[in-house]
């Protein structure tokens, strides 16, 4: 109909055939352009029809020609997320907010609260803590302890199982310990996990000679036995040059085959003393002037005719009286045992006066019987153990491979409940650690002095002394004071009286063992667990103890390892400085 009414093509022809008169007629025969909608149902709120064209108005949230377009309001730049404080979800032609789990929606419907689950369910997390987090919560347990989601309690972690330590490790509820095997020389190291070697800090002159003779190689028995059977000779005689700075000790025995008669030259006082027993007299002497200087003496014994010479650096000091022979001649053979550095067999009780047979010394330049060395030089030179240090010191050595044992009575004369350990040590240590002092009750260990200077009760450190350096060519003095209910510890930087909130009950386990029984080692422990101390090392160095007034002579230990010499040390390596 348009078509015909366009400019220049309407005539009279046309319109005598048009249905439609004019232009305006036309127009209004011209269908509805909503009908059929052409509008997105969803998206428009009303269809405009235009005459020819249609016009979609859109709902809120819709946009498009036809309202086929739907408006992400979590997108729009001018209202951030939709104005929703967490989730926004983009509906058709609308938006809603949401919250994540463990928050609700305010009232406003866009601001979302935390909601404090340990509040609302108090027994969420069974034995374990509950801690609340932002739409969350957490059950926490103590260090060392993991938490179970099951039974809902806190179970101990097992360190010990993830191979945390390189050698032994000990599992405890809560956490574990690391240890190493000092006593093979290890020691742990800075990370608590590792184990490091025991660094010499203090080189010393091992230097030994195979001609002298050692002679507290044992601790029990003696050091070297030989037997004489000679025809040209009637008396007994006997020469050696002799060092110790030890007190008391046998030198050298000698008896008869059938021990019917004996001969002693032994140490007491410092002075050379004489015992001999015969059918004929028994008599005991002691005299001349003190050898236990730590230098070389020339001691000569010779029996006379009618009396005994004692000489010392060729100088007459005793002349004992005689009136026969020392031992009989068997079928015109003098036949003698003779033993270095000991008694044998359990002949104490035989003496005239009671001694320590134990003697830290040397001997060199030994003639017996007139005989010379008389392969005992081939002896001493096959067994490393029988040779003496070159030069020494007085002092006793711990060499860092094993213990001395003492039984000693700490409790009060006047209140026997009462106790009191008070403990002094001059040392030289040549290893920065090891334990110097202890008191063990079975495989426990109720007092622990170690060095870097701490004091632990079983395996619990109660005090330690930081940034000293102990090891130097001069000795240290060291003390302490320990009772029921009071610690004392003196250093060479300063004297403390220390205190701290587990004290009282680390003393009480203390107070509880000397009740017991106790045996007190000095340089390291017996065969105790890893884990009864944080230091298990043996003390390497110098030391001399003194306990409750009275010094400890390890010659009247219990027990005491052959390598630990009683009253001699190793000098200083020369040229070495200490750290």
């Amino acid at each position: 109909c348009l078509g015909s009414f366009r400019a220049g093509l309407f005539t009279a022809a046309r319109q005598s055939t048009n249905a439609f008169p004019d232009l305006r007629s036309c127009v209004n025969a011209i269908p509805n352009q909503c009908n059929p909608l052409p509008c997105n149902e969803d998206g428009y709120m009303n269809c405009k029809d235009g005459q020819a064209t249609f016009t979609c108005i859109c709902k809120s949230g819709w946009q498009g020609e036809r309202c086929e377009f739907d408006i992400n309001e979590c997108k729009d730049p001018t209202n951030v997320n939709g104005g929703c404080s967490q989730i926004c979800d983009n509906t058709p032609g609308s938006y809603q907010c949401s919250c994540k789990s463990g928050f609700v929606m305010l009232s406003n419907k866009k601001d979302c609260k935390d909601v404090d689950e340990c509040s609302v369910k108090p027994s969420v997390c069974g034995t374990a803590v509950c801690k609340n987090v932002p739409g969350y919560f957490e059950c926490e347990c103590a260090e060392g302890y993991s938490y179970n989601p099951i039974s809902k309690s806190c179970e101990d972690v097992d360190e010990c199982s993830e191979n945390m330590c390189a050698q032994l490790c000990v599992n405890y509820p809560g956490g574990y310990s690391c240890y190493c095997d000092g006593k093979k020389g290890f020691k742990l190291a800075q990370d608590q996990k590792s184990c490091e070697a025991v660094p010499v800090c203090l080189p010393l002159n091992l230097d030994k000679n195979y001609e002298l003779l050692y002679l507290a190689e044992q601790f029990v028995g003696v050091v070297l036995y030989l037997k004489f059977r000679l025809p040209d000779v009637t008396r007994f005689s006997a020469e050696f040059d002799f060092r110790t700075y030890d007190s008391e000790g046998v030198i050298l025995y000698a008896e008869s085959l059938d021990h019917s008669a004996w001969f002693l030259i032994a140490l007491r006082d410092g002075k050379i003393e004489i015992q001999f027993k015969n059918e004929y007299t028994t008599q005991i002497t002691t005299g001349g002037k003190v050898i236990n200087n730590g230098l070389w003496n020339m001691v000569s014994v010779e029996e006379l005719e009618y009396s005994i010479s004692v000489k010392i650096a060729k100088e007459a000091v005793m002349n004992i009286n005689k009136p026969q022979n020392l031992f009989k001649l068997t079928n015109g053979f003098l036949e003698t045992k003779v033993y270095f550095a000991g008694l044998p067999r359990k002949v104490e009780n035989a003496l005239i006066r009671p001694i320590n047979p134990r003697l830290d010394g040397c001997i060199r330049g030994w003639n017996l019987m007139n005989q010379g060395a008389s392969g005992v030089k081939e002896i001493i030179q096959e067994k490393q153990n029988k040779h003496c240090l070159v030069t020494v010191e007085k002092g006793s050595y711990f060499p860092g491979s094993g213990v001395a044992e003492f039984s000693i009575n700490y409790n009060n004369i006047s209140d026997a409940e009462d106790w009191q350990v008070n403990v002094s040590l001059n040392i030289r240590p040549s290893t920065d650690t090891g334990v110097m002092f202890a008191l063990v009750s079975g495989d426990t260990v109720p007092f622990a002095l170690s060095l870097d200077i701490l004091v632990s009760v079983e395996n619990m450190v109660i005090s330690r002394v930081e940034a000293l350096s102990l090891c130097s060519s001069q000795q240290s003095h060291l003390e302490f004071r320990v009772s029921r209910n009071n610690l004392e510890l003196s250093t060479p930087l300063r004297k403390d009286v220390v205190y701290s909130e587990d004290l009282l009950g680390q003393l009480a386990i203390l107070d509880k063992a000397m009740k017991g029984t106790v045996a007190t080692y000095v340089g390291g422990l017996p065969d105790v667990p890893f884990s009864a101390t944080p230091v298990n090392a043996f003390y390497s160095g110098c030391m001399e103890v003194s306990v409750n007034g009275a010094r400890l002579d390890l010659d009247e230990a219990v027990s005491k390892h052959n390598d630990i010499r009683a009253h001699s040390c190793p000098s200083v390596l020369k040229n070495t400085k200490g750290s």
